[in-house]
This record gives structure tokens, C-alpha cells and sequence, in this order.
């Protein structure tokens, strides 16, 4: 189902020096029917249309870690616009680095710090993510959700792909 998705291994953008000891990272890379297309526009056009699973999945997420301080306060990712700035926000994220060829966005908490990168490289995007957990229930959480970060990445990514939007 995701044979146009390739996982990388070594991973091309800058959120290798926002790594910390313990961390999660991956990288997803596709390549583009539309390579005019900027970091931000690519950025939007993944996460604009969440299938209706992944929103489900966050609600139920968003309600089951409550409790334990993790942020809920959006369960999308969905970008205002499709030309963002740093400071803009893209659902729950923050733009907080722009440059021509990468957008990186951000979202923290007390238990963790999420990145994700949407690299344009000739013609190809790779969305990376690094997830730096800060607590032990930070941990735990990244342990149990893994799983699911694996499918529903490649599915959003996929879905944009398949749609015609990259």
C-alpha cells in the first residue's frame, strides 16, 4: 500500500542537532508529481486533509492523555494557509524555522518536544519527525504510540499522494 514511501535511514534536514538522548526519529520521503512546489505549499498539502481515522485517533488520543499533562488543546495539523511564516501556526505546531529548501514546525509540552520537517529536495519531499521526550511518562507515551505513528504517517502521506496534491 505504501510502496511509493520510502523510509530513510539517514535523514538530510536540520533536526538532527535538535536531538536529545533519548529520542525517536524518522524520516518518509516520496516523490513529487508537482516539484514547484515550496516547503510550506507541501506542508499544507499533506496535512490539510487528514483521512477521518487519523482525527478520530487524536480525539480519543487527546482525551486519554488528559490526565497526564500531555497538550490537547488541537488534534489537527491542519495549516492555516499554504505559505507559512515563522510564528505561524499549522494546527497544533508552531513554524518556528524557515528556509528555502525545509519548514520546520514545533509543539511542546511538559513531557515532550515534537518536530517535523517537510524537506524539499529536487523532486522529492521528505516529512521527518524527532520526538525528544523530557519525562519517563514522555517515554511511555512515545513507546505505546509508536505503532500507530507508523501507519498514520505513511498514510497521510500516502493520501496526498494518491489525491494528486504533491
Amino acid at each position: 500500500m505504501f510502496s511509493q514511501i520510502m523510509s530513510l535511514t539517514s535523514v538530510p534536514d536540520r533536526l538532527q542537532a535538535k536531538a536529545c538522548a533519548h529520542h525517536f526519529r524518522d524520516a518518509l520521503q516520496v516523490t513529487l508529481d508537482t516539484p514547484s512546489l515550496t516547503p510550506s505549499q507541501l506542508q499544507y498539502r499533506i496535512f490539510n486533509t487528514m483521512p477521518g481515522w487519523v482525527s478520530q485517533l487524536m480525539r480519543l488520543r487527546n482525551k486519554l492523555v488528559a490526565a497526564f499533562g500531555f497538550s490537547v488543546g488541537q488534534s489537527t495539523m491542519v495549516p492555516a494557509s499554504d505559505e507559512l511564516d515563522v510564528g505561524d501556526q499549522a494546527g497544533f505546531l508552531n513554524v518556528c524555522e524557515k528556509y528555502p529548501e525545509e519548514i520546520i514546525s514545533s509543539a511542546e509540552d511538559r513531557h515532550m518536544t515534537f518536530y517535523l520537517s517537510v524537506k524539499k529536495q529536487q523532486n522529492t519531499v521528505i516529512v521527518s519527525t524527532l520526538v525528544n521526550p523530557k519525562t519517563l511518562t514522555g517515554r511511555i507515551y512515545l513507546t505505546a504510540i509508536l505503532p500507530f505513528h507508523h501507519i498514520i504517517a505513511r498514510s497521510v502521506i500516502h493520501n496526498a499522494k494518491k489525491a494528486g496534491r504533491l
